[in-house]
């Protein structure tokens, strides 16, 4: 009969634990959205070494503003492209 009393206040004291715990959701892995941060390999889905239009839609932001990273005008973002565009400073950022 003692051993039944524990075996309860132990079953009684874990429940509201194993509750607690399996309510905890899981943490998060990536909370920036997809658009943001794109890589150019993530971006550059043939593996050609450069971003068409095409590929480019696949993030609003990319897409967007195309035409700064497209600096020789040719139709594709090559990276030595996003190099310098990014090191430019910081024009169109506020």
């Amino acid at each position: 009969m003692k051993a039944l009393k524990y075996l309860s206040l132990i079953a009684v004291t874990a429940l509201p634990i194993a509750g607690a715990l399996a309510q905890t959701p899981p943490p998060a892995q990536d909370t920036q959205p997809q658009q943001q941060g794109a890589s150019f390999e993530s971006l550059d889905t043939n593996g050609d070494g450069k971003i068409s239009k095409d590929e480019a839609a696949a993030n609003a932001s990319v897409s967007a503003q195309f035409s700064r990273y497209d600096q020789n005008g040719d139709g594709f973002i090559e990276r030595a492209e996003v190099n310098s565009a990014n090191n430019s400073g910081d024009s169109g950022k506020q």
